[in-house]
């Protein structure tokens, strides 16, 4: 096992504007030492999936609260 890997330190760089993403890792990959450059890209929160939906339509109504039961549960077949 390699442990060198594991030791190596990380350097951990918050870009505001996704258009310069690319060009920031172009000029960190042009740096000596550097071994390789991940890209994370933060996970939607709930509320932006919900809105997302909201968005694309993807929301369903019911009448009552009884109607949105038997519709869940399969009773409306």
């Amino acid at each position: 096992m390699n442990t060198s890997v594991i030791n190596e330190p990380k350097l951990v760089v918050t870009v505001s504007d996704p258009t310069m993403l690319t060009k920031v890792k172009n000029a960190i990959k042009m740096l000596n030492g550097v071994s390789s450059i991940s890209i994370l890209k933060p996970k939607k929160t709930g509320l932006e999936l919900a809105e997302e939906d909201k968005a694309k339509g993807r929301v369903t109504r019911w009448n009552s609260v009884d109607e949105m039961f038997d519709t869940v549960l399969g009773y409306n077949c």
